[in-house]
């Protein structure tokens, strides 16, 4: 049964996994089943000495015990929250604002029992674009700033976006089930905790002894090697990362050909997991030595102001989100509007065939902004061009972890395509390498249709039984294998009462980008003007991990509400599986020598629909 607090708004579903009763999860999982892998053509057992996670304590690390007693007289305190320290001044106003108003203390105590509960600041910045909406709308630059505050009882996100110049709170909004970017102090905790556990240090030492054998000392460290993705959510399935909504890291250890992973709750202060993939034969060059990436141009230029496009019959908004990639809004075709808005929340991904395990990845702008993968330059449009002939036009943008190429180092590119018959596609890709070679790619897509013409709404509907199904309430669907949609190539439409709309066509590997097929799941949502649902630039939505429909929008379907009188959002999440495999390479980079230097060759995967209109 679903919970309420914080006067009304939901909390996630108190789920238990279908595999509850499965074995404590066992260390020794390896990416694509092997226990082997080679370095320097002499084999290394991945799988020797790890120890189950049940074994894992809570964290002894001096850091982990100032924490604790630093969040000890916080809950003794009037106001169980935990303040970011060392603040500009600007920043330091915004907080204190926040932290004096009186709309904030509802959700910071058990709604019924009225117990302190652990809250934590996790951010203070700047509120861009993307979080200008309701009543945060008159914010001009510098005037606002926006606050995350993290909710360890219930897995909330609490966000705040208070005006300076005019010392006023404007809105404070709860989301459940989601998780903010970590703020440096638990950054740090984790990495100080991922350190000082005995197994990892025994397998970094172990491994180093390895590569060199007889060199490595005989005391068990990890002194010296600095882990990547430190900040990026995590799960582990079956653990209290999945299983309770803790908030979990994965500070990962690159070593020679090997990656482990650390997976480290922050909810519990303990290591949960530990897992080693594997980064592939040839792996590309651990260093990008020239950084092409301008932060304050693309910042000034694309994050804090919008740009207005209008070409072959088009015209729209785009801007960059400081979490939500790309975000593009107002799209019209011949004056008739197609879209409020689109957008990619997130990038889960997750490895290993068994017990999956991963990170939630964010791209935006380079700075002020809770992403891990950044902008890379500024959006680029591009004709679209067939037997010479331009058809079309398309924005794209490149996000990139620096120093991607290196391993545990994510590119993606986020597009929009537009065509001269009035068609439309968003179109995303990933360029590799990631943190193994058995990794799934589901980047979580929100599409708000809006209204048609004449304030009437569209009827959402679906091909079953070689026939066009209303969908009269909220749902979700698998894409269907392509023998069952409509004249193989349709899954859903949008209907307007005068007969225009649109088509939903899910890749199925006939577009010529080398996609697969996306395997996607669709969501249909009714979007309604007092209710944010992901309107507004979102934190960390779902788990990074989960292999069936909990990608994150079935929270906003749940009650299912009906679909007729509201606008409509449609999510669509499709799943990509790369592949290292010589020949069969997909969503996978390499290093390769191009005229006697290094060069990095990459096979993007590319997934997401075409919306075909449909004429009265």
């Amino acid at each position: 049964m679903k919970e309420k607090l914080f006067g009304g708004i939901v909390t996630p579903f108190n789920r238990i996994g279908k595999n509850v009763v499965r074995r404590l999860l066992m260390i020794c999982v390896l990416i694509g089943g092997s226990a082997l892998h080679a370095q320097n053509g002499v084999a290394y057992d991945l799988a020797n000495g790890i120890k189950p996670a049940s074994e894992f304590n809570v964290s002894n690390a001096p850091a982990s015990k100032a924490y604790r007693a630093k969040l000890s007289r916080m809950l003794k305190g009037g106001l169980p929250l935990l303040p970011l320290e060392n603040l500009s001044e600007e920043n330091a106003k915004a907080q204190q604002l926040l932290l004096v108003n009186q709309g904030l203390r509802p959700y910071l105590f058990h709604p019924k029992s009225k117990a302190p509960l652990r809250n934590e600041v996790m951010s203070v910045k700047p509120a861009l674009l993307g979080d200008r909406v309701g009543a945060a709308r008159a914010c001009q630059n510098d005037q606002c700033y926006r606050i995350d505050i993290y909710n360890f009882f219930h897995n909330v996100t609490i966000t705040a976006i208070v005006d300076v110049e005019n010392d006023k709170v404007l809105s404070i909004n709860a989301l459940p089930e989601t998780q903010p970017e970590l703020s440096p102090r638990l950054e740090a905790l984790a990495i100080a905790i991922a350190n000082n556990e005995q197994g990892v240090r025994y397998e970094v030492d172990r491994y180093m002894q390895f590569l060199n054998p007889g060199k490595a000392g005989k005391e068990k460290t990890t002194q010296g090697i600095v882990p990547l993705m430190a900040g990026t959510k995590s799960a582990l399935k079956n653990s209290l990362c999945e299983r309770s909504k803790h908030l979990c890291v994965a500070p990962t250890y690159v070593l020679g050909t090997q990656a482990l992973w650390v997976i480290v709750d922050l909810t519990d202060m303990r290591v949960v997991g530990i897992r080693w993939t594997y980064l592939g034969a040839s792996g590309p060059p651990k260093l990008v030595t020239e950084r092409t990436l301008e932060n304050d141009y693309v910042f000034a230029n694309f994050c804090e102001n919008e740009t207005i496009v209008q070409r072959s019959g088009w015209s729209f908004r785009y801007h960059l989100t400081s979490s939500d990639g790309l975000r593009i809004a107002g799209v019209r075709f011949n004056e008739k509007l197609v879209l409020e808005s689109a957008k990619v929340v997130d990038w889960h991904v997750s490895y290993s065939q068994w017990d999956d395990f991963g990170y939630s990845d964010a791209t935006g702008c380079p700075v002020f902004s809770s992403a891990v993968v950044v902008a890379y330059n500024g959006p680029s449009i591009e004709s679209i061009q067939k037997n010479g002939e331009e058809i079309g036009f398309s924005i794209s943008q490149d996000f990139r972890q620096l120093p991607w190429p290196a391993p545990c180092n994510y590119r993606y590119e986020e597009r929009y395509e537009f065509y001269n018959d009035g068609r439309f596609r968003s179109a995303l890709a990933n360029h590799g390498r990631g943190c193994g070679d058995g990794g799934t790619y589901r980047p979580v897509l929100r599409l708000d249709f809006g209204r048609p013409a004449l304030a009437q709404s569209y009827q959402v509907q679906a091909w079953e039984n070689s026939q066009w199904q209303d969908w009269p309430q909220e749902k979700w669907s698998a894409q269907p294998d392509q023998p069952d949609m409509q004249e193989g190539l349709y899954s859903h439409r949008l209907l307007a009462p005068d007969g225009s709309g649109f088509l939903l066509q899910p890749a199925a590997g006939q577009f010529d980008d080398g996609g697969r097929g996306d395997q996607a799941y669709i969501y249909a949502m009714a979007a309604h003007a007092d209710k944010d649902e992901g309107a507004a630039d979102l934190v960390t939505l779902g788990s990074c991990c989960n292999t069936n429909y909990e990608q994150g929008p079935e929270q906003f379907i749940q009650p299912a509400e009906p679909l007729a009188g509201a606008g409509i959002v449609l999510w669509y999440v499709p799943q990509l599986k790369n592949d290292g495999k010589s020949g069969q390479e997909y969503c996978w980079a390499e290093t390769v020598v191009k005229d006697g230097v290094q060069k990095v060759k990459t096979w993007p995967c590319t997934a997401g629909p075409m919306f075909v209109p449909v004429k009265p």
